[in-house]
């Protein structure tokens, strides 16, 4: 048998380097906040409804429209996670990145 969620040694040594690493962590953590807050702040001024987030993702409310929108990101070459009928994961990436699914959306 084997136990869900398990991690072998080359996850083990990465998670203490990343522990060891606290500052440059830190550092992606807080560009990473300003950056999902740039993106909520873009969608919202378009009159986008987003719930709060403290992930590194944005859920974007699209209900019966998700799977339109999703089709069609996907064929700008942004990529999602749908949730058929409810809405749209939206990872944060670069700045590069966030432009390009802010233009394509």
């Amino acid at each position: 048998t084997q136990s869900p969620f398990s991690v072998n040694e080359v996850a083990q040594r990465a998670a203490i380097a990343s522990i060891d690493a606290h500052g440059e962590i830190m550092e992606r953590v807080d560009a990473l906040i300003a950056e999902r807050a740039r993106v909520a702040a873009r969608l919202a001024e378009r009159g986008y409804r987003l719930p709060h987030s403290e992930a590194n993702f944005i859920w974007l409310p699209l209900g019966d429209m998700t799977d339109i929108v999703y089709l069609e990101l996907e064929k700008a070459g942004v990529v999602t996670r749908p949730f058929p009928g409810e809405g749209l994961r939206v990872t944060i990436g670069t700045a590069e990145e966030n432009d390009r699914f802010l233009d394509a959306l």
